[in-house]
């Protein structure tokens, strides 16, 4: 078939161009809102927001394609092309709709994280194309059994129903098979679960092989006890993979890509995408200083990497920070994690955080306006009440409050009065 004449008569041409305007004003602030600036994987899992969507507009398509040809009696022809053949000639533009509609979110997603040179995560992407290959078949499969008037409809329920809901509902390894874990991926410390990759892989590539089965073997009796067979190993294997996934499909990032440097108070470890290291090493210099110069005991290093070892302490900055969010960045490496026991007790050292945490900042020298908007303005209040202590009283008084926090027993002393006694 000329293309010329492929694109005349798809359907793709009239839903691609619906489809994009969709995914710009309606889900514009969800493709643009939760990017890391700077991280390729992080646009290119935002971008997997518009997944469902794009493949719910894809099973409608080829169920209207489907049923095009099979309205056309093109099947019950003596032809020299194989019926797979004749169909890809018909589902190649909505392929073609799908793959432009992933890129035009993708261009949205990665335009506000400011991506400079690089490329989006292969494993991702291939997600996202299997899926849209998979819906299309599947709808086309559908058209072939039902007219239009039927199975346009329940193509676009049934695909927006597999696509959508799977990440509201509490089985958690369903969300992975239709790549519903990937849209909240990744933060700058975190890179893509190849668990949850494949999953979604071979979930789609079962799918999409058993398709496949129907159309070209339709006239074989065993041609449906076939595609049921290749779609449960497929889909076996993906639930297997899937199993004991959490609800984000990420990873800690590997700490060899971390780049450190050595200065006169810490060693600090930053990720390639920070767009200032200068400004950030400098403004971790000082505030690590001040804190040692008060007397609060600092580690070493401290570092970006999602998991810090042990003598190293989280530095928990964004790529984009501004110098007056260095030292609250610091700050959060010094406060102790909650006990596991905080999750099925009582924990009374939970009103401790804020106050001690506006109270590390201060001593760190971070800005009062950055100070105010970070914590409650009662916990401000406090730690300025602390401030005015002697330097040994205020030391005690946040040894005694940090203490504290490690465990789900002892009380926090808040008061200015009781913490320095």
């Amino acid at each position: 078939m000329r293309i010329r004449t492929m694109l005349r008569s798809s359907s793709a041409v009239i839903v691609l161009p619906i489809l994009v305007v969709f995914l710009m004003t309606a889900l514009g602030h969800q493709l643009t809102a939760g990017t890391t600036a700077g991280y390729w994987p992080s646009a290119t899992g935002t971008s997997v927001y518009a997944l469902p969507f794009i493949g719910t507009a894809c099973a409608g398509m080829g169920a209207w394609e489907g049923a095009r040809l099979t309205r056309g009696r093109v099947f019950d022809q003596t032809g020299v092309r194989s019926p797979l053949a004749v169909s890809a000639s018909v589902l190649v533009p909505v392929l073609g709709a799908g793959v432009v509609a992933c890129s035009a979110a993708l261009a949205l997603s990665a335009g506000s994280a400011g991506v400079g040179a690089g490329l989006p995560d292969v494993g991702i992407l291939a997600v996202e194309l299997a899926l849209v290959l998979a819906n299309t078949l599947a709808g086309f499969c559908l058209g072939q059994r039902l007219p239009a008037l039927i199975s346009v409809p329940v193509a676009l329920v049934g695909a927006f129903v597999a696509n959508a809901y799977p990440v509201a509902w509490s089985v958690l390894w369903l969300r992975h098979l239709v790549g519903g874990g990937l849209s909240g991926c990744c933060a700058l410390d975190q890179v893509p679960d190849a668990r949850a990759v494949w999953s979604a892989l071979l979930f789609a590539g079962g799918l999409s092989a058993a398709c496949g089965a129907v159309i070209n073997r339709r006239r074989l009796r065993a041609a449906p006890v076939i595609a049921l067979a290749v779609f449960v190993a497929g889909a076996g294997g993906a639930v297997a993979t899937a199993r004991g996934l959490g609800p984000d499909a990420a990873r800690p990032r590997p700490s060899a890509g971390l780049v450190c440097e050595r200065g006169t108070s810490a060693t600090v470890c930053l990720w390639p995408e920070v767009a200032d290291a200068a400004l950030v090493r400098g403004e971790t210099q000082k505030a690590v200083a001040r804190l040692r110069a008060f007397g609060v005991a600092t580690p070493t290093t401290f570092t970006m990497a999602a998991r810090p070892a042990a003598r190293e302490a989280k530095l928990g900055v964004a790529p984009d920070v501004r110098a007056e969010d260095v030292a609250p960045g610091v700050v959060v490496g010094l406060l102790p994690e909650p006990p596991d026991c905080a999750r099925r007790e009582r924990y009374p050292a939970g009103d401790a955080v804020g106050p001690v945490e506006a109270w590390l900042m201060l001593v760190a020298g971070a800005p009062e306006a950055t100070v105010a908007s970070r914590t409650p303005a009662a916990d401000v209040q406090l730690a300025h009440d602390v401030r005015l202590l002697a330097q040994a009283d205020q030391l005690r008084w946040y040894e005694v409050n940090t203490a504290a926090m490690r465990t789900c027993s002892a009380e926090p002393q808040l008061g200015p009065v009781g913490g320095a006694r």
